[in-house]
């Protein structure tokens, strides 16, 4: 009875532990490409010039399909 208490008392202290550790982890990750990302738009920002263009999408290119892909072949349906 002894060993149980204390295997369960060993798991909410190590659950607790671990989710503290976590949490930092967690907010340290994320205030850190939250920053990068700052960085990255002011970078933008900061080089544009008044009056100049600035396209942020590369336009849809066309499919195109090939001459030599085969011909078309009439077919009739068989009842």
């Amino acid at each position: 009875m002894k060993f149980l208490i204390i295997f369960i008392l060993i798991l909410v202290v190590l659950s607790w532990f671990f989710r503290m550790i976590m949490g930092y982890f967690a907010r340290n990750f994320f205030n850190i490409t939250g920053q990068a990302t700052r960085q990255k738009t002011q970078h933008k920002t900061k080089t544009r010039k008044q009056g100049d263009v600035h396209i942020d999408q590369q336009p849809a290119r066309d499919k195109k399909i090939k001459d030599d892909v085969g011909e078309y072949v009439d077919y009739e349906e068989i009842k």
